[in-house]
């Protein structure tokens, strides 16, 4: 696309240390472009830098559900106090793993015992499976079942569970059932050290170097690291109907009926221009995420940044106050990469 700079640029615009990275996908075809501010040139290609790529993991947590049900290792039917086995409370046999792959089981966003101040540079790296069975000992969200409710901890547990079944770590589940089928050869939760070499550093939103995350048993739900490259097949893999796990790949985009709205594994539903498009965010304290893609058209997009929309720490607040004061301008504000991506995907969509 040449204007795709156009596109970006209110984006770009201030961060000094950005690596930006764009798959643009057709059934067919893949292109990718890159923008960087970074003075140091990179001998890396762009399309082979490693971010992560944070809650856009919900999406493979789900279809690994998929999978391992079509192989009837577990049901989506399910019920979670199942798995739960050294935990007696009935409100885990009322919610589904159905009910955790499409955020409708009624758990928080995060579980109400962690407290992510602790340690804010790696806030998820804490919380231990312990925890996660003390939470579950007193949870009872009866009354929010059916309804959406984003929950990292749902998804977390969620693969936490299909790990147990499987007796496989999250890694090799993904291996087995979706980065080896789809030749995704850059996509795991840890990386080996020639991936470690293409890891980008990660910034806040007011261009500080963070720490990358460790998601312990959140691992689920968002501890993914992957490339444009491989996210590209991904999505390609999402249009067409002729590659190894197609199957799931379509139930995975079938609506399901819960409570009062349409709700996905692991995908999220938005409209543009008045066409349906599935679609997923992602974002960690040093990196932001955004793909979709439109199944009538057969298009998608694939958006990698290495820095964040938000600041995690009274630091941030003083590096920003003193970029003001030296500059005698306002710093730029953390934003979401969804807005450019779908300026973007809107313009792919209309050629």
């Amino acid at each position: 696309m040449e204007d795709l700079e156009n596109f970006v640029s209110d984006y770009t615009e201030d961060k000094k240390h950005l690596h930006l990275a764009i798959g643009i996908i057709r059934e067919k075809d893949i292109e990718y472009h890159s923008f960087s501010n970074n003075k140091k040139k990179s001998m890396i290609p762009p399309e082979n830098m490693l971010f992560e790529i944070g809650s856009i993991t919900k999406v493979f947590t789900s279809i690994l559900l998929l999978e391992m049900e079509q192989e009837k290792l577990v049901s989506s039917d399910d019920v979670v106090g199942k798995f739960v086995q050294n935990v007696k409370n009935d409100y885990l046999n009322k919610i589904t793993l159905k009910s955790l792959a499409t955020h409708t089981s009624g758990l928080p966003v995060l579980a109400t015992n962690h407290i992510l101040t602790k340690k804010r540079s790696n806030p998820f790296s804490i919380y231990t499976e312990e925890d996660l069975t003390a939470f579950l000992s007193n949870a009872d969200y009866t009354d929010s079942i059916g309804s959406f409710e984003y929950s990292n901890i749902g998804m977390g547990l969620l693969g936490n569970i299909l790990c147990k079944v499987s007796g496989s770590t999250y890694d090799e589940l993904l291996k087995k059932y979706i980065t080896r089928p789809l030749k995704m050869n850059e996509t795991a939760v840890m990386l080996h050290s020639e991936q470690n070499s293409r890891f980008l550093n990660g910034h806040a939103s007011t261009g500080r170097r963070v720490p990358h995350w460790d998601l312990s048993i959140y691992e689920g739900a968002g501890g993914i690291k992957s490339s444009v490259s491989d996210l590209s097949l991904f999505v390609q893999a999402n249009l067409n109907d002729d590659h190894p796990i197609a199957s799931t790949l379509q139930k995975s985009h079938l609506p399901i009926w819960i409570g009062n709205s349409n709700r996905y594994f692991g995908w999220g539903e938005d409209k543009l221009l008045d066409k349906c498009i599935l679609w997923h965010n992602g974002g960690t304290s040093g990196f932001n995420s955004y793909l979709a893609l439109n199944k009538e058209l057969r298009v998608g997009i694939v958006l990698l940044s290495n820095y964040s929309f938000f600041t995690n720490s009274l630091m941030d607040y003083y590096i920003a106050q003193l970029i003001k004061w030296i500059t005698k301008k306002e710093p730029s504000q953390g934003t979401m990469i969804d807005s450019t991506g779908k300026k973007i995907f809107e313009a792919i969509m209309q050629r």
